[in-house]
């Protein structure tokens, strides 16, 4: 017999058998992943110990590769086992997409879906594509929170919304994570602000404009330009407006007030018509983040739920 990562495989003269992993046990390989030993997530998957140890086995003996390595100081992750996680998460999207695929046109939705979004996030052309499919389904009510990014997670585990566009991520056996967009972060500030000569020796010298995302925006923005730069955290800056909101922040920023940093689809057109110059680093390539839809990791969903995620990831084309 042959082992490959994710499935046993056994060699004949009429071909090859390919044993197919039982999905079953999942739900004690992703909470061993997430809590890093067996006992803390025995309490995690609402199991016995024993069972968690049991599962883990029989993946391994499906899989003829280890999945963790039991150590003193916990459970550690094999090669095998992130290959095995990255399955999981491609098999659980596959599912979300099919379900929502096969019912688009066959039954009526209804109900109500809540979903949580940094306001930057409702400027994406995706965003407005969605609100326009959901008009042909009166019965489907979408409810739109704007929140600060750093509280949707929260609030998709504590079950106050269904889905949330996050723009960071948090490893959680309860969580899974829908790729969406990659969002690219921009320092801009007012022609008569000078961006174009910031470096690392003038950065405290500059007069900054916060706003709800500005922290992970600026941590995201000083490792991808000034990783030599590491003493230095947003408190670092000198401020001089704190916005409630990012478009409050823009609009200070477009006055001259000061600088920040903000995705570029919310000042794409600032940008061409010069009212705003951004910060350039030649030879560095652009600053990238992923964007996710993450929700509970639940087969209870919603009809309305299926049809949401599946306009949202797809771009709602």
């Amino acid at each position: 017999m042959a082992r490959f990562y994710g499935f046993g495989v056994d060699r004949n003269h009429s071909g090859m058998c390919v044993q197919p992993i039982d999905p079953r046990y999942f739900r004690a390989f992703k909470a061993v992943d997430e809590a890093g030993s067996f006992s803390e997530a025995a309490d995690l998957a609402a199991m016995t110990q024993a069972n968690v140890s049991k599962h883990i086995k029989a993946l391994e003996e499906q899989i003829g590769n280890l999945l963790f390595l039991r150590t003193p100081h916990g459970a550690v992750i094999t090669d095998a086992g992130v290959r095995l996680r990255d399955y999981i998460r491609n098999m659980e999207n596959l599912q979300s997409h099919f379900l929502a695929g096969l019912h688009d046109h066959a039954v009526e939705a209804k109900g109500r879906v809540s979903c949580a979004m940094p306001a930057s996030c409702l400027l994406l052309p995706r965003a407005a594509a969605l609100f326009h499919r959901q008009q042909a389904h009166a019965d489907l009510c979408i409810n739109v929170h704007l929140i600060p990014a750093d509280k949707i997670i929260e609030k998709v585990m504590d079950g106050s919304i269904d889905v949330g566009v996050s723009i960071d991520r948090v490893d959680h056996a309860r969580l899974e994570y829908i790729p969406l967009d990659k969002e690219e972060y921009v320092a801009a500030g007012s022609p008569r602000m000078n961006i174009a000569a910031l470096d690392a020796d003038s950065l405290l010298q500059y007069k900054f404009i916060s706003h709800p995302e500005f922290s992970f925006y600026f941590r995201c923005w000083r490792y991808h330009f000034f990783p030599e730069w590491h003493h230095a955290h947003a408190v670092s800056l000198k401020y001089v407006g704190r916005a409630n909101s990012i478009h409050d922040a823009l609009l200070m920023v477009v006055k001259g007030h000061g600088i920040s940093l903000f995705p570029r689809h919310c000042i794409d057109a600032y940008l061409r018509e010069g009212t705003l110059q951004e910060y350039r680093c030649p030879g560095k390539p652009l600053l990238l983040n992923d964007l996710h839809l993450v929700r509970l990791n639940t087969l209870s969903r919603s009809r309305g739920m299926d049809l949401f995620i599946s306009w949202f990831a797809e771009g709602c084309g």
